[in-house]
């Protein structure tokens, strides 16, 4: 059976969608948490796994898999789930998160580098006239999806797909973000469908600022509630020398933002 060891961040979209898939396969897996603001993502061991010095980064026995897409799609094939039912199914949820990676994450990931910043966790000082131009970049794409879900349960077929599972995690992202689905009724009864799927794990829950193992039992305790309210308090940075503060910002997003 093959073992399956996870390198990313809570903060990261991308790592949330492999863990996601992960565990709605039913896959149990080890966590190991990278942290941009101590600079692991520049570590040789780190970039001995990770050619771009991205995560997430997701080890199968002795085999390195890089870029959340391909990696979402090679689980479905060796975990047999979330495939499709034939190949036109398959086609289109390929074409789905194509479509995720260029247009829904992109916008997602700038309005959670918003959140950062509103909630003065990181020092983006992001201007505001920029803060609305990604929001409306996000209601865009949440319109295109809500646009193009058609009377079926799913995105591509009568049962869920990676499709699915990968654009889920950028959803649960947006509502971090404060987006009220009820906006779009077909894109609020999608995820409600989806989240109501075994397995499914809201974002910080799922992934803590620290190495964990993760089974099939794992419940979500009063402590890991409370600490899921913090979620972003470890990006607060303590004093350092002038200038460190911006440099390490953009290592960081650029690190996080993983296709």
């Amino acid at each position: 059976m093959a073992r399956y060891t996870l390198h990313g961040s809570p903060h990261s979209l991308p790592t949330y969608k492999v863990a996601l898939m992960l565990r709605m396969s039913g896959q149990p897996f080890s966590f190991r948490y990278v942290s941009f603001q101590k600079g692991m993502h520049r570590r040789p061991e780190f970039q001995a796994l990770s050619r771009w010095g991205q995560v997430p980064v997701l080890v199968e026995n002795e085999r390195v898999y890089v870029q959340s897409a391909a990696i979402v799609e090679h689980l479905s094939e060796v975990l047999d789930r979330f495939k499709g039912p034939d190949s036109t199914a398959r086609q289109t949820a390929r074409e789905w998160i194509f479509w995720d990676v260029d247009a829904l994450f992109p916008a997602v990931f700038g309005c959670y580098s918003a959140e950062l910043d509103r909630k003065k966790l990181l020092p983006l000082n992001i201007d505001p006239v920029i803060v609305a131009y990604r929001r409306r970049g996000a209601e865009t794409a949440l319109s295109s999806l809500e646009a193009r879900l058609g009377a079926g349960a799913f995105l591509c077929a009568a049962v869920p797909t990676i499709a699915d599972v990968f654009c889920l995690g950028d959803i649960a992202f947006a509502q971090v973000c404060g987006f009220d689905l009820d906006r779009w009724p077909k894109l609020a009864d999608w995820t409600r469908r989806l989240k109501a799927l075994p397995g499914f794990v809201e974002p910080f829950d799922l992934l803590a600022m620290r190495d964990a193992e993760l089974s099939l039992e794992r419940k979500v305790t009063r402590t890991a509630r409370t600490a899921a309210t913090r979620h972003f308090s470890p990006f607060r940075l303590s004093s350092a020398a002038p200038g460190s503060c911006r440099s390490f910002m953009c290592s960081s997003l650029d690190a996080l933002k993983c296709r």
